[in-house]
């Protein structure tokens, strides 16, 4: 396992991630609107309502796994110059984007909300409590010796920073 040549900063991680969230919101937008005429013309049934959610999931899924197992970089990865890869530096599998997809799933999304839910939500101090656990992953990076985020050191996975592209002679 080599160190990692070039970590990102937190600057760079969390404008891709914002940039990240402007992509999902609108290929969720997009996917549910497939599913609003069936939900209206059926009276919004439960059963369809799940399916729905399976293919929001499924929607995320696909557009991460195939930006990271072609060529380790989402859209946002891209614009900001981040790469994906093994923690040894080769590309990574559908196995390993579907385990990294999962884990970033649970840590950024599930803790957060059973601690938002576990505190109850009359709670004023369970949307911090909430904000908190979001951080965490992110704030791993600043106790680990190669600056990897919580869900790349669980998953074997590193991110790093993409040297820029030689301009052309004008």
């Amino acid at each position: 396992m080599t160190d990692q040549p070039n970590p990102p900063g937190i600057k760079r991680l969390l404008a891709c991630l914002l940039y990240e969230c402007l992509l999902m919101l609108a290929l969720l937008l997009t996917t549910s609107a497939l599913f609003t005429v069936p939900m209206v013309k059926l009276g919004n049934p439960s059963w369809l309502r799940y399916l729905e959610q399976l293919a929001l999931l499924a929607a995320l899924f696909a557009y991460f796994g195939l930006s990271w197992v072609r060529g380790g970089q989402t859209v946002a990865m891209k614009a900001w110059r981040l790469q994906l890869a093994r923690a040894d530096g080769a590309p990574i599998g559908w196995g390993l984007a579907a385990f990294r997809f999962t884990v970033a799933l649970v840590l950024i999304i599930g803790v957060p909300i059973a601690a938002y839910l576990g505190m109850g939500a009359g709670n004023p101090h369970a949307a911090r409590l909430a904000l908190l656990w979001c951080a965490v992953p992110f704030a791993w990076r600043y106790f680990d010796p190669r600056h990897q985020t919580l869900h790349d050191r669980l998953c074997g996975t590193r991110l790093f920073l993409r040297p820029r592209a030689p301009r052309p002679p004008r």
